[in-house]
């Protein structure tokens, strides 16, 4: 049984485009291949990190504002809620940003969401799976109950780890190899529902 979904959120419940990761990478000096915040915790003292993350931290904002809901995001969210389904958020960005997106959205806000982990939220951050734990833990069910929602392979390697279902949302273009296989794919976020109600048949 689906006790409730996991959504990353850039990507995935925003549209994607937002935030610029190279103009990020720029910023902060981090080089290709190495993700962002991994980049920042291998700096030298505790005021080059936190200058690279309040840098981070001001673009994501900068981002947030421009952001506009995926499409078919708020539809889902409300079918789902529904059904008896829950909704949560895992993302890598800070809780500010995703408030501040939230915002944008004509009918969803931070109080439709059950569960919301952020960067601040937990240590290490996706593809590690503590915060589909910790997610899991505000749901009040296990995390084979969840179903991880995401437009990057570390949404589904999180998700994998953990024990979860996972889908990923190809936003209408195909699909990259990933070094891990998703159970399922879709294109547009309402899709989502069927596959859910496969899932709990």
């Amino acid at each position: 049984m689906v006790r409730a979904v996991l959504f990353d959120f850039d990507g995935t419940l925003t549209r994607p485009g937002a935030l610029d990761f190279a103009a990020i990478r720029r910023a902060i000096g981090c080089p290709q291949g190495i993700p962002i915040l991994e980049f920042i915790e291998t700096l030298d003292g505790d005021g080059a990190k936190r200058a690279a993350l309040g840098t981070l931290d001001e673009m994501e904002l900068e981002a947030a504002r421009r952001s506009e809901p995926n499409d078919g995001a708020e539809l889902t969210v409300a079918t789902l809620a529904a059904r008896g389904v829950r909704s949560g958020i895992l993302t890598r960005n800070s809780r500010s940003s995703v408030r501040e997106a939230l915002e944008r959205f004509p009918t969803l806000r931070e109080g439709h969401f059950a569960a919301i982990v952020c960067r601040e939220d937990v240590q290490r951050q996706k593809p590690h799976p503590d915060g589909v734990h910790a997610a899991a833990r505000r749901f009040g069910c296990d995390a084979g109950e969840l179903v991880v929602v995401g437009d990057y392979v570390f949404d589904i390697e999180a998700g994998k780890r953990a024990g979860s279902h996972t889908v990923l949302l190809a936003n209408g273009t195909p699909a990259a190899a990933l070094r891990v296989t998703p159970d399922v794919v879709i294109d547009r976020l309402p899709e989502l529902l069927d596959v859910i109600e496969k899932l709990d048949g």
